[in-house]
């Protein structure tokens, strides 16, 4: 995809879904103004950002009335002479005016490759390009603002303060290495030793953001759990308000795990259906609650699912709080089917509940959809720590991956300076730091195969 030849040549494709009554076609590349001579027809010329009314045409047959917006460059997304084409969402005048400029010279371009030219014309850098992705999986407010700030480049500013410090940090060592001869020493190891701690701790800081930066980008795991047929599926249905799962007063209707994302005032829970807890010889069903297990040790929230009506004597509450000692994060106790109790009972059983349960206890009725409201707000509270962002959170895998190699180099140079390790090994490490923290926004790539990686993960036309 980045081979110097194949990025000399104009690319399309429809930037838009499919559905609606518009669709989007970008265009861009050095033969942008000649493909469109050929192919565009219109009483006016066109002029750098602004839209003008027309024609595609083929020969003397009018495929669509359009409008195009160019954008000369450099001042395009590309950083290359780009022109989008609003048409008709028919799929056959798509095809039709994307095939039409395929035989006028252009390629289909593939997955991402317009903001890979975005990046390699310095328009962006990497961790810019690849918040794009973001942007466009947006599906929550808190998703939606932290891509934003990662597109307008506030975490990339923070990484460059990083490497400046790391790279002034390493000019101090080289220079002594420059003059060991002379006994010249720029920096006493004091000084460089707390430089070295300050830079450490901004990069852990990043580390650390890691944990609410995924739970941001992918949703707060929230599993439910509970015995079978506790009305597991039927929360569900009811947190999403839609048919999700199959609800059935059979035990054991469900075998694997469901997972479905709620937005709670724009933050995304990651919602998980799980199968019920309870001893089988079905070998299915076992590896049900095996994954249950699974979905529960890897959650960030536990909804511990009790049956109201099931807790009619001791040795039934004590069966369904059993899963509370495998529970290790953050946890509520969801009391369902009240709907089936009188208020009493209801009250009764909750003031029996605190006594053994170590979290929040919230009565429902998930078939009745009672008790919603409360429980989306707990869910809130309890997520708290992790729906509010700090400056510069960490979203990305690969970036947290980077860090860790920047911060193992960094805990070796203390190490170094601590044991007056001598100025050469010192910088080996300093400079593993430095290329760490570039290949994150892109200062150091050298290997195109990652490029090809993070791009291929665009959707075509961006």
């Amino acid at each position: 995809m980045n081979d110097t030849n194949t990025l000399q040549d104009t690319i399309i494709a429809p930037a838009t879904g499919q559905g609606g009554a518009v669709t989007l076609i970008r265009l861009s590349g050095k033969a942008v103004t000649t493909l469109l001579a050929k192919s565009f027809r219109s009483s006016l010329p066109i002029s750098h950002a602004h839209a003008t009314y027309g024609h595609i045409v083929e020969g003397e047959e009018v495929i669509d009335e359009v409008l195009v917006t160019y954008f000369q460059a450099p001042k395009s997304y590309t950083g290359e002479d780009t022109a989008e084409i609003s048409c008709h969402a028919s799929r056959y005048i798509v095809e039709r005016i994307v095939a039409l400029f395929v035989a006028s010279g252009a390629r289909l371009a593939e997955p991402g490759e317009f903001t890979l030219r975005s990046f390699l014309n310095g328009k962006r850098d990497l961790a810019e390009a690849e918040a794009v992705a973001d942007l466009i999986h947006a599906e929550g407010e808190a998703q939606h603002r932290l891509a934003m700030a990662q597109l307008k480049g506030a975490y990339s500013e923070h990484l460059r303060e990083v490497r400046s410090r790391l790279i002034e940090f390493a000019s101090l060592i080289e220079l002594e290495l420059d003059f060991s001869e002379e006994d010249v020493t720029f920096a006493d190891r004091d000084r460089l030793l707390s430089l070295a701690e300050g830079v450490r701790s901004m990069i852990q800081e990043l580390i650390d953001s890691y944990q609410t930066g995924r739970k941001i980008r992918n949703g707060i795991a929230t599993a439910i759990a509970g015995i079978p047929n506790a009305g597991k599926s039927a929360l569900l249905n009811a947190l999403l308000q839609e048919n999700r799962a199959i609800v059935s007063d059979i035990e054991g209707t469900t075998r694997d795990t469901i997972s479905e994302t709620l937005l709670i005032e724009g933050h995304p829970f990651r919602i998980i259906d799980t199968a019920g807890l309870r001893h089988s010889e079905d070998p299915i069903e076992q590896m049900g609650v095996a994954r249950t297990m699974e979905a529960i040790e890897e959650a960030d929230i536990v909804l511990l699912l009790i049956d109201a009506v099931r807790c009619d004597k001791p040795e039934h509450i004590a069966k369904q709080l059993a899963p509370i000692g495998s529970i290790k994060v953050p946890a509520l106790c969801v009391l369902n089917k009240i709907d089936l109790l009188e208020a009493a009972a209801v009250e009764a059983l909750t003031a029996q509940l605190k006594g053994k349960v170590p979290f929040p206890i919230l009565p429902i009725s998930a078939k009745e959809k009672k008790g919603l409201e409360p429980l989306r707000q707990q869910l809130l509270h309890t997520a708290k720590g992790d729906v509010t962002e700090p400056s510069h959170v960490v979203t990305n895998l690969r970036h947290v991956k980077l860090l860790k190699v920047a911060a193992h180099s960094l805990n070796a140079t203390i190490e170094g300076l601590k044991k007056d390790m001598e100025g050469a090994l010192l910088a080996i490490e300093l400079r593993s730091a430095i290329k760490a923290i570039g290949e994150i926004t892109g200062e150091t790539i050298s290997d195109n195969n990652l490029l090809e990686h993070i791009f291929a993960n665009f959707c075509i036309g961006k």
